[in-house]
């Protein structure tokens, strides 16, 4: 009778790695899906965007759009605006108050669509400075939310007093912010 037996030695050195081979063969394209439905604008609401601003003589910052069609004007009239001011690494909601380190501003806003334009204007009421005049104040940007009045009906749980929670509420972001394209114009209001 033969037995055999068999014992395990030591494991050897792995060896060096083989040449990579040869790329397979494409698969074949899929099935056409069915065609889906036509896409929407969204909410209808868009953001406006000034990046660095100075206030003007008078204390103001003005922002707005050029070639406001006649469909546009009345979504405009009807609109919504809210305004926030980026001053401190920090968005203020206006009207309010906005801190410039060592100083602060009352702002508040008007807007208005006039022929084919469509106005942001914001303004000092109030500062912390023993003045006359409204002071210089330079701001990191400015951030124009505009929500068609139908839109702001159907979002009453939205905090509109935070610039984040407003424009992801409505699907905005800010790499799609209009940035706004009017040249500073004297307006006497």
């Amino acid at each position: 009778m033969g037995f055999t037996l068999s014992c395990k030695g030591p494991d050897g050195a792995v060896g060096p790695k083989g040449d990579t081979g040869a790329t397979g063969a494409t698969g074949a394209t899929g099935a056409t899906g069915a065609a889906g439905k036509d896409g929407t604008s969204g909410s209808g609401a868009f953001v406006l965007t000034s990046g660095a601003d100075t206030t003007d003589a008078k204390g103001t910052f003005l922002m707005g759009l050029t070639g406001v069609t006649a469909a546009n004007k009345t979504v405009l009239e009807n609109a919504a605006v809210l305004v926030y001011i980026k001053s401190d690494d920090a968005f203020w909601p206006i009207p309010g108050l906005v801190s410039f380190s060592d100083a602060v501003s009352d702002f508040t806003t008007v807007h208005f669509v006039d022929g084919t334009n469509f106005y942001v204007q914001i303004f000092q009421t109030n500062w912390s400075e023993n003045q006359d005049a409204a002071p210089k104040r330079i701001v990191q940007g400015i951030k124009v939310v505009v929500i068609p009045a139908t839109v702001l009906r159907l979002n009453a749980n939205i905090n509109f007093k935070s610039y984040e929670e407003t424009i992801a509420a409505l699907g905005l972001t800010d790499q799609s912010a209009k940035v706004f394209d009017l040249k500073r114009k004297k307006l006497n209001l």
